[in-house]
């Protein structure tokens, strides 16, 4: 892959995505502005459809992820999120993290 483009990076992590994903999305089109103008004509410049890039892929990372390994990545962002037995957890309700948002994010 070529160097990463610094508006791809900018606006990627924008919106936390990998800058590597939208880069190698935008490559594969070659011409990403063109690309999305076929589905949404009205966008009508590169950074607007980057951004619709990221927001797309956002979405389909998410849709993914609930899908296939939703206790798992769950399992992973409670590690960073809400460890049990942090300083900031005296009563350990940290534990329930987890269990609890899982719940709620998959009856959703």
């Amino acid at each position: 892959m070529k160097d990463l483009d610094p508006q791809v990076v900018r606006i990627a992590k924008h919106f936390g995505v990998d800058p590597r994903l939208i880069q190698a999305v935008c490559d594969a089109e070659g011409n990403i502005l063109k690309a999305v103008q076929c589905s949404i004509p009205s966008v009508t410049t590169r950074e607007e459809a980057i951004e619709i890039t990221c927001r797309s892929a956002a979405h389909a990372l998410s849709d993914y992820v609930r899908a296939h390994h939703a206790a798992s990545f769950i399992a992973m962002w409670a590690e960073r999120w809400a460890p049990p037995g942090a300083k900031n957890d005296p009563t350990s309700l940290n534990k329930n993290w987890a269990p609890n948002v899982l719940n709620l994010w998959i009856a959703q």
